[in-house]
């Protein structure tokens, strides 16, 4: 909160070092990031992200691969929390429709905590 409300000259490092840690994991599946704001916003990512990290795969009939409305976005974005809980994570601050509202705040918040969590894994 501090960095978004006090230093937003440093947003941008901090963004661009979620950006690499993204695709370091999300490469693996020929999948590439370059917008935080709006590409973590249909949970599908995410919960990608979560299988990756946590080294499983996610059964495509747990979420919606392609979803087609904002209540098919909310679904994955909380599948995705439940999936940061059950990795032993605090549940997120941020709620699932603010991630799918394209929330920075709430985004970033997400993925600093996946960040802060798995950073020195493969």
């Amino acid at each position: 909160d501090t960095l978004l409300d006090h230093a937003p000259d440093k947003l941008n490092v901090v963004k661009s070092s979620l950006i690499t840690f993204v695709n370091k994991h999300l490469n693996k599946l020929n999948l590439e990031v370059t917008e935080l704001e709006s590409q973590f916003a249909d949970g599908v990512y995410l919960i990608l992200l979560m299988g990756l990290l946590e080294d499983y795969f996610v059964p495509l009939y747990n979420f919606f691969l392609t979803p087609e409305n904002f209540e098919q976005k909310v679904h994955n974005v909380a599948f995705a929390f439940e999936l940061m809980q059950d990795g032993g994570l605090k549940k997120p601050k941020a709620r699932p429709e603010d991630v799918v509202n394209l929330n920075l705040k709430s985004t970033l918040r997400v993925l600093y905590n996946l960040f802060t969590n798995y950073k020195n894994s493969d």
